[in-house]
């Protein structure tokens, strides 16, 4: 017998993947421009990832072999397989004293003791490297051991086992991987230092939907240097075929400046070295014209441990700023963006503190603490030699780009941030039923007929000044204009994933309701680990939802603070306001799958008689601003535009400019009579909501509009007459 609907929810979606569980690569070859990265033939999910870093090893069983990537479980040993290398006891027989134990694993709440027993040449990337020693083998084959009996749990049938500079470059690594493949079973793929660039930048890849800019990745042995280009359809994107690596990873480049002690002179080698390095590096690269130098620089992704610790600690300089905040409020690196003037004041900061000044702080440990001035002093050489207009932070690395590379193209092709919404509502996730996809395509078509045709001109002005004496400010500055951009610029992906979770949330408490939804996105929220959103992305999301379901946060401060995060300003914010209110109204009419097809018509608009509520554009030209209505609105018994009668209109009032052109045309909101579900108060409360948003949103649907004697403030929504 079936088991009732909704008593799996829990798994539904991530054991079931829609094209992926048994996914057939024969005689496939994943690659970016060409050179070969492993791909496996008729692999199926789940399946596990291990990598082999050089300041850690890290562990993860990935569900199903979708775009997003969805993670069963994921776990991190703090095995240093670099430190271990200089060790000062070898421990051949065995037996390990205090300190070089704390040299060679840093296990929680342990700090590794950074002994140097062969001085690190000057001006060399290279040291005296010691085997691994026999003690650092047994714990790695302890916790694949561990790791191994989780895979059996899981029924995880493949495991793939990669790994990094500090395991290509061990004097016995050979032995050590025989070992593992004796103990464990597990063959170890060992990157060249070209495929550890290239599968560091499939994991940037696999985080974002679209990258275009250059690409670090900081590692505890090394760091690399690459461009990434990659559109929505580009599969594995681009990248160069001479992606450049030198041995300055976190633990690397902090041993030789730790080495140095006082000698000035020596760190300041090492730093011309490494700018002389990358100047070249950047040369060698041969970036390709389609990644676009804007006028103050490049956009820069980074991975990597080191990098993501510095990331962190912008996070906590940015709320310093902020009186009465003690945090950042979305404290997930993944989409994380800073300016280069951020980035430069940080590593200014910590450049030339000691390790043991360092404190730690929210994602920065005691031992990570102790390499932030060696990350510093790498990112400040950058900043010298590379012209950085601002910094994306990604979480994806090798085990991200290890997955990423084994999905067909039809697959990467997807956007991260749908699949994984998808994945979620089609769970259950938000505790109502899915909307059918004829759903969502006229809902998203409903709420983006809400926007003038010309939004984006719209948005560009601010609101009309009261005073004439300012009317010289009414006009955005050239950053407020960048950032109301990439406000509008995001909204297309952003809409259909508005509509998928409209409902969510809909059997709670009304008080709770705008709460649950607003914490959706956000690091308290389900959908925390959503791929391809920056944080300006998951403010929207989520003052959106709050607004949608109209109701008071629980957490209004950090509300505030997240408000902050939206690009554009103000003008945006009253925006997305708006668009909450959209949303309320589309909720209201279709509460259930089926009815906004029903309600909306083919593609959201009227479409042989079927529609029964519309967003219409109008021409100014038309004329319907001759009467205002003192409570702004009115819904109800008023005449269609054509005569006929049979439908109630809401006129929201061209918008003008402070000169007094127009800057868009009449929104109008048509409603017919016929459909029992509009008819009810509160739908027709909804729209007096929403007409009143429109009426305070700057630049928009009524908010610039031309003051006359009897229009009071200025404001306001007039209906067709």
């Amino acid at each position: 017998m079936s088991p009732p609907a909704g008593c799996l929810d829990a798994f539904r979606g991530i054991f079931s993947s829609s094209q992926a569980n048994a996914l057939n690569t024969s005689n496939g070859q994943s690659s970016i421009n060409g050179s070969s990265l492993s791909v496996y033939s008729g692999i199926q999910a789940p399946l596990a990832i291990v990598d082999m870093g050089s300041n850690g090893i890290r562990f993860g069983i990935i569900a199903s072999l979708d775009r997003h990537l969805p993670v069963l479980y994921e776990e991190r040993a703090s095995i240093s397989l670099f430190e271990a290398q200089f060790s000062s006891d070898p421990d051949d027989d065995g037996e390990a004293n205090e300190d070089s134990r704390k040299t060679l694993v840093a296990t929680e709440g342990s700090e590794p003791t950074l002994k140097a027993p062969n001085p690190i040449k000057n001006g060399s990337g290279s040291s005296e490297r010691r085997p691994i020693s026999k003690k650092v083998i047994r714990e790695v084959v302890g916790t694949f051991q561990r790791w191994k009996a989780l895979c059996q749990q899981a029924n995880v049938q493949n495991v793939r086992v990669i790994a990094t500079e500090a395991t290509r470059t061990a004097p016995n690594s050979k032995e050590f991987l025989d070992t593992i493949k004796t103990e464990i079973g597990w063959t170890v793929e060992l990157l060249s230092k070209h495929e550890e660039a290239k599968i560091g930048a499939l994991g940037v890849m696999a985080s974002y939907h679209t990258v275009q800019g250059l690409f670090m990745d900081l590692g505890g042995g090394s760091v690399q240097l690459n461009y990434i280009i990659r559109g929505p359809s580009d599969g594995q994107g681009k990248s160069s075929s001479s992606a450049q690596s030198w041995p300055y990873g976190a633990a690397a480049l902090s041993r030789r400046l730790n080495n140095c002690g006082n000698d000035k002179a020596a760190r300041d080698d090492i730093y011309e070295e490494m700018k002389r390095g990358f100047r070249q590096g950047l040369k060698d690269i041969n970036i390709d014209p389609e990644v676009k130098k804007h006028e103050d620089g490049y956009r820069m992704y980074l991975s990597g441990g080191g990098f993501r610790s510095l990331g962190y600690l912008l996070m906590a300089e940015k709320m310093k700023k902020d009186k009465g905040s003690s945090r950042y409020p979305i404290p997930i690196i993944n989409g994380y963006v800073a300016t280069r003037k951020e980035l430069a004041k940080v590593v200014e900061k910590y450049r030339n503190m000691a390790p043991e000044e360092v404190e730690t702080s929210f994602r920065v440990s005691a031992r990570r603490a102790k390499l932030i001035p060696a990350c510093a002093t790498l990112m400040a050489a950058v900043l010298e030699t590379i012209d950085i207009k601002d910094v994306l932070f990604s979480e994806g690395g090798v085990r991200q780009g290890g997955c990423f590379g084994m999905l067909p193209l039809e697959i990467q092709n997807k956007d991260p941030a749908e699949e994984t919404v998808r994945s979620f509502v089609e769970a259950f996730g938000g505790g109502q039923p899915p909307l059918h996809s004829s759903d969502l395509v006229s809902l998203s078509s409903f709420v983006s007929s809400a926007l003038p045709s010309d939004f984006a001109n719209c948005c560009r002005l601010s609101s009309a000044s009261t005073s004439e004496a300012d009317e010289s400010h009414s006009i955005l500055s050239p950053k407020d204009a960048a950032d109301l951009q990439v406000f509008i610029d995001s909204l297309p992906r952003l809409i259909p994933l508005l509509v998928m979770v409209m409902n969510c949330y809909n059997q709670l408490p009304k008080e709770a309701r705008s709460t649950a939804a607003w914490q959706l996105f956000l690091p308290g929220g389900a959908l925390a680990n959503c791929y391809g959103l920056t944080h300006g992305d998951r403010a929207i999301l989520a003052t959106v939802l709050a607004k949608r379901h109209e109701g008071d946060l629980a957490d209004p401060d950090t509300g505030d603070a997240i408000k902050k995060l939206i690009p554009g300003g103000k003008i945006a914010r009253e925006a997305v306001k708006y668009l909450g209110k959209v949303l309320a109204l589309g909720g209201l009419c279709s509460p259930l799958p089926g009815m906004a097809t029903m309600l909306f018509g083919s593609g959201g608009v009227p479409k042989h008689g079927t529609g029964h509520i519309s967003f219409e554009q109008l021409d100014p030209s038309t004329g319907h601003r001759d009467r205002r209505d003192n409570d702004k609105t009115h819904v109800g018994g008023e005449h269609s535009l054509d005569g006929t009668g049979d439908d109630d209109l809401v006129v929201l009032q061209a918008g003008y400019s402070p000169t007094g052109e127009p800057v868009h045309g009449h929104v109008v909101i048509r409603v017919y009579k016929d459909s029992p579900i509009l008819n009810a108060p509160n739908v027709q409360d909804a729209i007096k909501s929403l007409t009143e948003a429109a009426s305070n949103t700057h630049g928009f649907t009524g908010s610039l509009v031309r003051k006359e004697p009897d229009m009071g403030k200025g404001k306001g929504v007039h209906h067709a007459g």
